[in-house]
């Protein structure tokens, strides 16, 4: 008995992987599909780290104008994927009593322009952006002479993603 109990097992055994590999084709041919746009909109971004800058002018040499003051605490930083692409600075002030100048230090991802005296129509600052992500380090020198006296000049400078 022991054999025909063996023997009826293995068939049952047999019948359901015969079963199991007959049935794979089957569900094997099933499939679905759809189509997957992957769309990338032109992007520009930008951002300036550092805080609010004072700059202080509080010495000189006798016989010489004031010393000039300088920063280097603030940084700019972008991504950009458009062509020609330039970095543009600009002071809301029209008419500031004292020189505010800012050049693009350590650039990557576009060229340095040359040192800026701050004014209220647009200036570059890095040109040459196009499809890159990039830094720079701002320094900032302010100059004043002895016959402008004293007070402040406060400035909001605005930095701007431009195409070229």
């Amino acid at each position: 008995m022991a054999t025909a109990r063996t023997t009826l097992v293995l068939r049952l055994i047999a019948g359901a992987v015969l079963a199991a590999v007959l049935a794979l084709p089957a569900s094997a041919g099933q499939s679905a599909s759809h189509t997957v746009t992957v769309r990338v909109n032109a992007i520009s971004e930008l951002t300036l780290t550092g805080g609010d800058t004072t700059l202080t002018l509080s010495t000189a040499t006798a016989g010489r104008q004031p010393d000039p003051a300088t920063n280097t605490d603030c940084t700019l930083a972008w991504t950009a994927n458009p062509t020609n692409i330039r970095i543009t600075v600009a002071t809301n002030l029209v008419s500031p009593t004292f020189t505010l100048n800012v050049v693009a230090q350590s650039v990557t991802g576009g060229i340095a322009a040359p040192e800026v005296t701050l004014g209220n129509t647009a200036a570059d600052l890095v040109t040459g952006v196009s499809r890159t992500t990039g830094s720079c380090t701002l320094r900032y020198t302010a100059s004043a002479t002895a016959v402008q006296g004293t007070g402040s000049d406060v400035h909001t400078v605005t930095y701007t993603l431009t195409a070229e």
